[in-house]
This record gives structure tokens, sequence and C-alpha cells, in this order.
């Protein structure tokens, strides 16, 4: 595995632009802003202004480096290296949600009010970009649907996270629609909870199928 600058352009891009915006509302909100939001957008938690922009700005950056270099000392480091690019993809991906979600949330700070919407459409997003990616994404200890069934069987690692693929497409499709129809969040959040649930038990259940019938639990 190797990192190189031009790779690291768009990660290192998003972090600037996270700072850039960071820059820009520090000096337009109070000194204790909102820390949290309701389902319906208003504020329910607070927190000093610099408090906050240590946590958010401060979980964005811990999120780029634990991604980027967590895969050089994983155990299955071998089984990485061969699809190393999807897992930086990956990575990139959650850094925009994760600056798109700290915007929102300086705007929400500043306004009063979340905007859900936009929240549900980006979460909507997020989870079908992680869809489409999570069949391949390699076996590894810190990233993906890890169960002690999947690390320990690869066949089941990569059945499970078909499934798991198709499930969180479908969860985000189901919260982009109703973001856009202004339907209550309490559908979307079902739907992910139950991919959480179906692929925990999925996962369980290939491998005591695996184990049953003496089956080789290597891909």
């Amino acid at each position: 595995m190797k990192l190189s600058w031009k790779r690291e352009l768009l990660a290192l891009s998003i972090l600037v632009a996270t700072g850039v915006i960071a820059v820009y509302y520090y000096p337009l909100l109070p000194d204790i802003v909102a820390s949290h939001f309701d389902i319906r957008g208003k504020p329910d938690g607070w927190m000093t202004k610099m408090s906050f922009y240590f946590v958010m700005g401060g979980s964005i950056v811990f999120v780029y480096m634990l991604l980027t270099f967590l895969p050089f000392i994983d155990p299955l480091r071998k089984k990485i290296e061969v699809k190393f690019k999807n897992v930086l993809l990956f990575r990139d991906v959650l850094l925009m949600f994760l600056a798109a979600i700290f915007a929102l949330s300086l705007e929400g700070t500043r306004k009063g009010i979340l905007n859900v919407d936009l929240l549900g459409i980006a979460l909507g997003l997020l989870f079908i970009v992680m869809g489409n990616y999570m069949p391949k994404i390699p076996q590894n200890w810190f990233l993906g649907i890890k169960t002690p069934w999947t690390i320990s069987s690869e066949v089941v690692w990569k059945k499970t996270h078909i499934l798991g693929g198709w499930l969180f497409t479908l969860s985000g499709v189901i919260y982009l629609i109703c973001a856009v129809l202004k339907v209550n969040n309490l559908i979307p959040l079902s739907a992910i909870l139950a991919t959480a649930l179906i692929s925990v038990v999925y996962s369980f259940y290939l491998y005591k199928k695996l184990e049953d019938a003496g089956g080789s639990q290597k891909g």
C-alpha cells in the first residue's frame, strides 16, 4: 500500500474547505451554540462555540487519519492492499458527508433551526454510495459490517456485504424519498436499524450454515 499526494488531493481539499467554512462562520455565531437538534431540526443540546468547533472539526480530521493510516497496521492488511483504492474512496465520500453536516450544523446554529430536509438528502446520498461500494470493501478490522462471523469467515464477509450493500442502497433511496416528500424521519431511521439488524443476523446464519455443512470459510 502506498499513499501519494495526488491521490490525497481530494481528501486534503475537503479538510481545507472545512477549515474555510469554520473560519467564515466563527464570527457569525454566539459564544453558546446548538450542538444537537431533534428530528424536527430544533436545537435540544448546547455547548460553547470553541467546544463545538473542536468536536465537529476534530472528528473530521480524526476520520481522515483513522481511515488513511489504520489499514497499514490492520492484521488483514494484505487483503486490504489489493483494494486499498476502494477504502480511500469510501473515506473520501465519508469526509464529504461530514463536511456537509458540519456546514449544515453551523448554518442551523446561526438560524436557530437545522434544515432536516437537506440532512435527509445528504444521508440518503451517503447510504446509496456506501451501499454501492460496500461489496468492494476487503475483509478488515475497522471498516464495514464487522461481526464475529464476518471477521472469522471470508465467505461470510463477502456475502454479508453484498446483501448489506443492497440494503444500504435501499435505505438511502428511502431517505431521499422521505426528504423530498418531507415525510417523518422515523421511517428512514427504521430502515437503517432494520438494515443493521438484518446484516448481523444474516452473517450469523451464513456462518452457522457453512459450519454445519463443513464447508470452507475462505473465499
